[in-house]
This record gives structure tokens, C-alpha cells and sequence, in this order.
């Protein structure tokens, strides 16, 4: 297996333990940080795509502008960049109580919906991520 094939292995299968782990706090209701590892699971995913196709390292932290990126490479990420703008608002909001008006903080401020909103749209690009890179056989339903 080529080094990028099982560097992309690796940031594929960590993206989907956040999404997991995004989806289990949802359930459990910590709204908050189900919404980062959400974040978090995209952000991995499309890392994984563009070191599938050659890129050694990947330093951005926007999902949006991470699927803009993919979008390169296939055209089909493109429709996800909207949903990367979203969920580029959970890197900070969802941890830092600075990054809200005083006095509320991340734990008080996201609801269910917050949460829910972002494990959906993690679940799409995870899903098409991992279809891409493992030579299309997996889809968004397989996760």
C-alpha cells in the first residue's frame, strides 16, 4: 500500500471514530461538544481525501475551505461547501466561552438542533470522503 493511500487509512478511520463519538454525545445530550467532534470528524475526512490524492500535508482548519480543496480533485464536494461554512462555525464556538457573548457558555449555548444540524452534515462528508477514498465503494449510508 502507498504511504498516501495508508496516511489517508488513517485520517479516514479517525474521522469516523469522532462522528461516532459525535453521535453518542448527541444521545447523551452534550450538545456542545457533539458538535465539535462533528467538526472535527468532516475536517478529518477531507484531510483524508486530499492526502489520497497526493497532498503530503494538509494545514487548513475550515471544512469549507477544505471542501473547496477536494472540490479540485471532484467536483462533487463542491456541494458540501456550504455545509462545511456551517459546521466551521463549531471549531470555536463549541469550546471557548470568549467565543460567545458574556455570560453564556459553549454548554449553556447549543441545543439539539445545533447538534443534530452537525452530525448530519459531518455523516455527508464522511460518507462521500470515504466512498472517494476507498475507490468509491462506500457511500454516506454505509456509516
Amino acid at each position: 500500500m502507498k504511504d498516501s493511500a495508508r496516511q489517508a487509512a488513517r485520517w479516514l478511520r479517525q474521522a469516523r471514530y469522532d462522528l461516532e463519538q459525535a453521535q453518542r454525545l448527541l444521545e447523551q445530550q452534550v450538545y456542545a461538544y457533539s458538535a465539535f467532534l462533528a467538526e472535527q470528524a468532516a475536517q478529518k475526512a477531507l484531510k483524508a481525501f486530499l492526502i489520497s490524492r497526493g497532498r503530503r500535508s494538509v494545514m487548513i482548519h475550515s471544512v469549507a475551505e477544505l471542501a473547496r480543496e477536494a472540490a479540485r480533485f471532484d467536483v462533487e464536494f463542491s456541494a458540501l461547501i456550504d455545509r462545511g461554512r456551517r459546521l466551521d462555525r463549531h471549531y470555536l464556538t463549541s469550546r471557548y466561552p470568549d467565543a460567545l457573548p458574556d455570560p453564556v457558555i459553549p454548554a449553556e449555548a447549543y441545543a439539539r438542533e445545533d447538534a443534530e444540524e452537525a452530525v448530519e452534515a459531518a455523516r455527508a462528508i464522511v460518507g462521500l470522503a470515504a466512498g472517494r477514498v476507498s475507490g468509491g465503494t462506500e457511500s454516506a449510508a454505509g456509516q
